[in-house]
């Protein structure tokens, strides 16, 4: 066992205030993350709390999260002259408390999932790291540390300056490179229209249909409330509609198609009814259509639905401008009191076209809705009946590198951008490290960067998360470089 966790050390302090902070934003960030949109109180939470159970996998991942916790723990109780003893009973007591808060927090966030026996698995984890890994690493962090800053102190200043200058603008072409893969601009010009089924009759969606308009432009909540009624939605120049107050309907814009009838259809005074091997389809493909839309590189699609069984649990294809069911440009699907949205971007796989958008109870009765969905190449919106919805969907390059490996999921969009901006922050803050020859302006790129790295998008698409993006990678500059000098004061 290594002596230096057995004597009070200073060192010892601030290595293990900087390891906590690493461990605790990637702790939350991994604990804290909504799943999904559903109802988010269980109806009894403290027995679900005290009598849920988790599978082996989770159980081991739990004790692997709280690890690197039970290091850091270790070090700092140790820097302050606690004993063996002591520390592994301060690090067990500190990851319990941390884990309970955590599982009680998991009880108001959407997909997760709450128990004690979690807390158990997270202060063993925390425990074993502090007891074995603690005295074992410490001893190569120290010599890691200390070649690492004789080797900065022999680094001229404007070599870092120059190299963080390459770093900014390497990251600005990630950033706009990747994000130009968020614009509908790879839609097929071979896809129909379809209302109440694919095109091949599956995946059938029992339901009526009042009006249906697609256009080549992102809606704000002002359009939106605009376009409760077919003749005002037709007054805003649609790429194609149709009005199914008649039939035939009545069809309205450049590259509309005329609808061929599947199936014996019905017609009332809410529109045509379909489902149950009826839809309608055009009788060719929408030629033109992908062109505008990647021109303008946002859509809105806009229809009146009512569904004539709300909880029906199959998925059923309301509006379908694709080809089949695993073929879509965009797809607005019911499933159950959800509203599901299937679009085609750069980034999403070809099979099912993920992420699939959930926007949670849209639907809860057979009485017909105005549904607007909108799409500006980053912000997914919903509108039901000129009202925005509370979900909403952010799209950004993050979630592009993301998928070129695994499917990002609807709970993911938006949250791996902000990740990634943070990353390609975190190479600035090497700005307060004591450099050779070190001047004021060696902070320059630092202050700078946050603003590169988040308002760069701008020049792909408006992007409303850059903002966001700006702010954490700020904080992120800010709060390691701070860490850093004062970590380094040890040295200098």
């Amino acid at each position: 066992m290594s002596h230096w966790c057995d004597a009070r050390d200073p060192r010892l302090v601030r290595y293990g205030v900087a390891l906590l902070l690493l461990v605790l934003v990637g702790i939350l960030s991994l604990t804290l993350y909504p799943f999904d949109f559903s109802d988010p109180w269980p109806i009894q939470p403290w027995h679900v709390l005290v009598f849920g159970l988790s599978h082996g996998v989770d159980m081991l991942q739990n004790v692997i999260l709280f690890v690197p916790l039970g290091v850091a723990l270790s070090w700092l109780l140790a820097g302050f002259g606690m004993g063996r003893r002591g520390q592994i009973s301060g690090v067990f007591i500190v990851a319990a408390v941390v884990a309970f808060g955590i599982e009680c927090a998991q009880l108001l966030i959407p997909g997760r999932t709450a128990a004690l026996l979690d807390v158990l698995a997270n202060a063993s984890g925390a425990a074993l790291g502090g007891w074995v890994l603690a005295p074992l690493v410490i001893p190569v962090v120290d010599r890691i540390i200390r070649a690492g800053l004789s080797i900065v102190q022999r680094v001229p200043a404007g070599v870092v300056v120059g190299g963080m200058v390459v770093w900014l603008v390497s990251a600005g072409w990630v950033q706009i490179h990747w994000q130009r893969a968020t614009l509908p601009v790879n839609w097929s010009e071979r896809y129909t229209f379809q209302i109440g089924a694919a095109s091949d009759g599956r995946r059938f969606w029992p339901g009526y249909v009042r009006f249906v308009a697609l256009y080549d432009r992102a809606f704000d909540h002002a359009d939106a409330q605009a376009t409760l009624t077919p003749d005002n939605a037709f007054a805003r120049a649609p790429l194609l509609a149709y009005d199914f107050t008649h039939y035939p309907p009545a069809q309205v814009g450049p590259l509309v198609r005329p609808l061929v009838a599947k199936g014996k259809l019905t017609f009332t005074t809410e529109g045509v009814g379909v489902g149950y091997q009826c839809w309608l389809m055009s009788d060719e493909p929408l030629t033109g259509v992908a062109a505008a839309v990647a021109r303008s590189r946002a859509f809105t699609v806009v229809a009146r639905l009512a569904p004539r069984d709300p909880a029906r649990p199959a998925e059923g294809l309301m509006i379908n401008y694709g080809w089949q069911i695993d073929s879509h440009n965009i797809s607005l699907i019911q499933s159950g009191p959800d509203l599901l949205v299937r679009m085609r971007l750069p980034f999403t796989r070809p099979v099912d076209d993920r992420p699939p958008l959930r926007f949670a109870d849209v639907f809860h009765d057979t009485q017909p809705q105005v549904v607007v969905f909108s799409y500006d190449g980053v912000i997914a919106r919903l509108f039901v009946d000129g009202q925005p919805h509370r979900q909403w969907y952010a799209f950004g390059p993050g979630e592009v590198l993301v998928n070129r490996l695994l499917p990002v999921q609807s709970h993911q969009i938006g949250g791996w951008s902000i990740a990634l901006a943070a990353v390609l922050s975190v190479p600035l803050a090497l700005a307060g490290l004591p450099w050779r020859y070190r001047r004021w302006w060696v902070w320059l790129p630092a202050i700078v960067g946050p603003l590169i790295i988040g308002g760069v998008l701008w020049l792909a698409v408006a992007q409303p998360l850059s903002i966001v993006m700006v702010c954490w990678s700020g904080i992120t500059v800010l709060v390691s470089s701070t860490v850093i000098r004062w970590f380094c004061s040890l040295y200098l």
